[in-house]
């Protein structure tokens, strides 16, 4: 190899090496930031200010999102038990058709939750003016449609 091509190499090498330790200092050292969730009742409450309620709407609200979710609950859970029970079980229930009737159970309940879900938007949309209709609309099918696994906001 001629002594030019040497010194490239050389120098391509030198390049790459400070290259990398300079992305592992900031990698290991940079200002690591911290992404804060909000709770749910900051959550609730940006819900709430988004809409323009007043102070009865919002306690009228918060008192039917309580009741929503102490009923909402044990139907959640069924339904988590119903899908764990399917998925532990799967060589057993498939020997005897058990499973059809399980995922049949699950829908069931599942259309129980939704139209309770149903129920509960219709009924919190009874509370508000004719004013902030569409701006509950628009939230609430943003609600509904977003992914649950990932940071909100």
């Amino acid at each position: 190899m001629s002594q030019t091509k040497y010194k490239w190499m050389v120098f391509l090498v030198v390049i790459l090496l400070v290259s990398n330790i300079t992305l592992a200092f900031f990698l290991f050292f940079g200002e690591k930031k911290e992404v804060k969730r909000k709770s749910r009742e900051e959550l609730a409450m940006e819900f709430y200010k988004d809409l323009g309620l007043n102070q009865v709407q919002i306690d009228s609200f918060k008192a039917s999102k309580d009741e929503y979710f102490k009923e909402m609950r044990p139907i959640w859970g069924e339904v988590r038990e119903m899908k764990d029970s399917l998925y532990r079980n799967m060589g057993k229930l498939n020997e005897n058709h058990s499973a059809e009737q399980l995922l049949i159970a699950i829908n069931q309940k599942n259309l129980v939750a939704d139209q309770k879900t149903f129920q509960h938007f219709t009924h919190l949309r009874g509370k508000l003016q004719s004013s902030q209709y569409v701006k509950f609309d628009t939230l609430i099918a943003k609600m509904i449609n977003r992914p649950w696994n990932r940071n909100r906001k």
